[in-house]
């Protein structure tokens, strides 16, 4: 009987962080901070933003950037509880 209790204690006290995590909010980040993501994940200057209106979405500014340069920026974004959305390719119609 005491080991079922310890047991079901211990389970609350795995699932309570993971628990608090998910309700994580979004944060704005300065500037500088993702220019300094950008550069280190290979995206110029100004190619990463985050919009005050949509805190939750990390925007990446690139025609079809490559897979390295996302998959970087991604995992940047998850670690801070954001979404990355980005542009995979524009085609442009000629007159």
């Amino acid at each position: 009987m005491a080991c079922e209790v310890r047991a079901r204690w211990a389970r609350l006290g795995l699932m309570l962080p993971l628990a608090l995590s998910a309700c994580a909010t979004a944060q704005m980040h300065p500037p500088e901070e993702l220019s300094a993501v950008g550069r280190a994940c290979g995206a110029a200057e100004g190619e990463v933003i985050q919009d005050s209106e949509e805190k939750r979405i990390l925007f990446l500014y690139a025609i079809h950037p490559p897979q390295a340069e996302v998959h970087c920026l991604a995992l940047w974004a998850r670690r801070h509880h954001l979404h990355l959305a980005y542009v995979d390719a524009v085609n442009f119609q000629g007159q």
